[in-house]
């Protein structure tokens, strides 16, 4: 019968006609396959937005008009639909043919999958897809294997006590002086107006990386704040409109030079990658650009040049001359090399992106972490006078000499009160707000099934953290999770910017307690933040010179 009717059809119709007709009906199914393919495909009794999952970009629409008309951001939508579904842990659609995005958000589940299940989640491909166009062989890429470790070896020393209070610290003391020099030129010349702060908080966080990276004379040649300085020092008096004390003042930022303008220029293209579904194609497009290609110029033969100092330095000294990173980094991939027996490379891939990507995540977080700690001290006059008074009974010497307090006095000095102010800033500035970790194996979270590379966006943010934890049955929980104390606030206040949260009474009156509550500014585990302890000794020198 079949045979029959195919013959009629192409008597009637011709075999060309037959055979265009079967070529359109199966490129129309095979369309259609696809297109099946490509919408979401949501994860079982994980709640997630019923119109998103009908949609072939699931929710970015819905994402997109919430930035249009609420002034929202990713974050902002992600806790929003934490609310909306009134669950702990959600999926979210970004991207056809991809699977879902999952949301926690609840501490506990979140500290244990960091911390303690690290055999079932690791750190994200996603996570290292914002730099990866700046350094695709910076460690933040690579999965927790023993590759990982090797490279880590080369910077794992940069973050103990004795290098950053022997070399880190100097550097940031040196530029934060700086930058408390120029606003007080700048507070006398405004006579009482206001003016804008947040371009040279940018500036001392970029300077401070630098000169911690490269070394103080580096720092001094390359700066972008000593230019400012300099240009606030020629003016007696304000060329600005002086008819009104609300009037912003203005002042000369003076010219920077071409190895500033081109970290700057190479640090903004984070910002114009970030929120791109296809980021690997986004790189591809603005590291095509000419500007940016000439800034990848000038970085690589300005860290060139630094690299082949410190091989020379190391020629005629030893670890006990290392003043900077790059120094310290040459030394340990000296004795690697020994160790390895092979030829030293000094000048590899890595040891270029490892180098750049520290300068980029200790200049954008740093800088954002301070702005938000400032606003939140002067929207807070009670914990700022009270911050100001420890601060002043702590460096009493300094105070009675009128002068600032020394590096080894930040350092060295207890300031439980400065701890607790540091650990809220943190806790409420947010400045990475979400921490990323990817299934490396079937298993299961909150009772449910998560396969395999499914990403985790664990939210800083969100319930449990700034407001009430949604209710999860213990059963629900790992066996770890639900046999582990939670830390948890008040339920009262939990947004509210309150230092003393971190405050508990000791055997010597009042002390500064890290576990009081939950906390994931830098995440958690093994491969939390590298660069953590550098951000906390950043933010409590410039604290405590600014207040």
């Amino acid at each position: 019968m079949a045979i029959a009717l195919s013959f009629m059809l192409a008597n009637l119709l011709g075999a060309t006609s037959v055979s265009h007709f079967l070529i359109g009906c199966l490129s129309s199914l095979a369309l259609y396959l696809i297109y099946r393919r490509a919408l979401p495909q949501p994860l079982d009794g994980i709640p997630y937005h019923a119109a998103s999952a009908r949609k072939l970009f699931g929710d970015v629409p819905g994402m997109l008009s919430h930035i249009a008309q609420d002034e929202g951001t990713f974050i902002t939508y992600l806790v929003r639909s934490i609310h909306q579904l009134e669950a702990p842990l959600v999926q979210v659609f970004i991207k056809p043919f991809s699977k879902p995005l999952l949301i926690l958000s609840d501490f506990q589940e979140a500290h244990d999958i960091m911390t303690r299940r690290t055999k079932e989640f690791d750190r994200s491909t996603s996570s290292g897809d914002l730099v990866r166009g700046l350094g695709p062989k910076h460690h933040i890429h690579l999965k927790t294997t023993p590759v990982w470790r090797a490279q880590r070896r080369l910077v794992q020393d940069l973050m103990t006590p004795a290098f950053l209070n022997e070399v880190a610290s100097h550097a940031i003391h040196q530029n934060a002086c700086v930058m408390v020099e120029l606003w007080r030129i700048k507070s006398k010349l405004a006579a009482g107006r206001p003016w804008s702060a947040s371009g040279d908080i940018d500036q001392v966080a970029l300077d401070a990386v630098l000169s911690f990276a490269f070394g103080s004379s580096f720092g001094e040649k390359h700066s972008s704040m000593r230019p400012a300085l300099a240009a606030v020092k020629c003016l007696s008096v304000l060329d600005s409109d002086k008819s009104s004390a609300e009037i912003p003042a203005q002042f000369p930022s003076g010219d920077v030079d071409e190895v500033i303008r081109a970290t700057l220029e190479l640090v903004a293209t984070v910002e114009q990658v970030q929120g791109s579904p296809v980021p690997n194609l986004k790189w591809a497009y603005v590291n095509s650009l000419p500007r940016i290609r000439r800034a990848t110029n000038i970085k690589e033969k300005y860290i060139k040049h630094e690299l082949a100092d410190a091989i020379q330095r190391l020629a005629t000294s030893n670890s006990e001359h290392v003043k900077s990173a790059v120094d310290h980094m040459v030394f340990r991939e000296r004795m690697l090399a020994e160790k390895d027996g092979r030829r030293p490379d000094f000048y590899s891939r890595v040891m270029m992106d490892e180098i750049f990507g520290f300068i980029v995540a200790g200049n954008d977080t740093s800088s954002t972490t301070i702005s938000w700690g400032l606003k939140y001290l002067a929207d807070n006059a009670a914990a700022q006078t009270r911050l100001r008074k420890a601060l002043e009974q702590a460096h009493n010497t300094a105070q009675l000499e009128h002068r600032d307090p020394t590096i080894h006095e930040i350092t060295r000095t207890p300031i439980p009160y400065l701890d607790a102010t540091i650990e809220e800033i943190l806790r409420c500035a947010a400045s990475v707000p979400v921490v990323d970790r990817q299934a490396t194996v079937d298993t299961t979270l909150l009772g449910h099934f998560i396969p395999k590379d499914t990403v985790v966006t664990c939210l800083v943010t969100g319930p449990s953290m700034l407001s009430p934890a949604l209710p999860i049955p213990d059963s629900l929980r790992s066996d770890v999770s639900s046999a582990t104390k939670p830390r948890a606030w008040d339920s009262s206040g939990m947004a509210a910017f309150n230092p003393s949260r971190w405050l508990v009474q000791g055997d010597k009156g009042e002390e500064f307690d890290p576990n009081a509550g939950p906390q994931l500014a830098f995440g958690a585990g093994v491969r939390q933040c590298y660069g953590k302890r550098l951000a906390y000794l950043e933010i409590r020198i410039l604290v405590s010179l600014i207040i």
